[in-house]
């Protein structure tokens, strides 16, 4: 098979899958569904508790942050739905990523205004990170599995996805810190030139 053979071979079973997973949210996850609605909270509730509990003066910071977690999260959920290692197989609509609710929503506005709590009051991040994370993994993901929300293959558990967790936000932890003193060597700099 050539490179157009191979390629319109791939083209066509992508349309396919397509079709399937429209035909599926159209049956099991659609507005009259429980799912759905979980969805939608799950989407809802926590850019509301966002909204009312984010420090307004450390706005940029703790959005970097989130951001961070979300971006990170976002892509390696997506490698793990396309790998089948992870499954959403109830998602908001059937146009978003698989997981959107979850890695986009929930997960980082968590992770925000845990952050937020820790670098206001001097705790100990890390440590923080890593009981969260065993609550997210274990109870959010286990609850989510029962109920269907979420199915793991391939020889994933939630011990992976608590190591996971715990290295995206890390990561999006030292990112920020990186980010915030890149932030204030440039504002002494420009406060030198004036």
């Amino acid at each position: 098979m050539n490179e157009q053979q191979l390629y319109h071979k791939i083209y066509v079973e992508k349309e396919k899958l397509d079709h399937l997973i429209s035909n599926y949210w159209s049956s099991y996850s659609n507005i009259d569904t429980w799912y759905f609605w979980v969805n939608v909270a799950s989407v809802l509730i926590p850019f509301i508790l966002l909204y009312i509990a984010v420090d307004k003066k450390r706005l940029f910071e703790i959005c970097f942050f989130g951001y961070t977690v979300h971006m990170i999260w976002a892509n390696v959920d997506t490698m793990l739905s396309q790998h089948n290692y992870l499954v959403h197989p109830h998602t908001l609509t059937y146009l978003l990523p698989f997981g959107i609710t979850i890695t986009a929503v929930v997960f980082p506005v968590t992770f925000m205004l845990l952050y937020q709590y820790c670098t206001n009051r001097d705790k100990n991040f890390y440590i923080y990170t890593i009981i969260a994370s065993l609550i997210f993994s274990y109870r959010a993901g286990g609850l989510s599995d029962v109920v269907g929300l979420l199915n793991i293959h391939k020889g994933m558990n939630f011990f992976y996805l608590f190591l996971i967790d715990v290295a995206i936000v890390y990561i999006s932890f030292w990112m920020t810190k990186l980010f915030s003193k890149f932030m204030n060597m440039n504002g002494r700099t420009q406060e030198g030139n004036h």
